[in-house]
């Protein structure tokens, strides 16, 4: 039983430790950057798609970027789900151009 508290108590210590260094904010920040990384390609590709949209006047950029393929294969619950991730994705873009423009 000693030898478990003493590892137990170690490993407190160790975890303290890297909470008073940040050692999680820097392991956090660092996660976040990745995923932003790989997500920023896929991201600027509908940036630029909506982009071209929206300067040419199409009218509804979203019906550009959907995959109409794609969406004749899912059912009612995963098309509503993929035209409802697409729009956010969309609106997001909106926005960038907009503050941009």
């Amino acid at each position: 039983m000693k030898r478990e508290k003493t590892v137990f108590r170690q490993n407190a210590t160790l975890a303290k430790a890297r909470l008073a260094n940040g050692f999680w904010n820097g392991a956090h920040k660092k996660a976040n950057l990745e995923n932003i990384n790989n997500l920023n390609g896929e991201e600027e590709q509908i940036y630029r798609r909506v982009e071209t949209a929206l300067r040419d006047g199409d009218g509804n950029p979203l019906a550009t970027l959907l995959d109409q393929d794609y969406m004749s294969n899912l059912d009612d619950a995963e098309r509503q789900r993929y035209v409802l991730n697409m729009s956010f994705r969309v609106n997001k873009s909106i926005e960038r151009y907009n503050k941009v423009c």
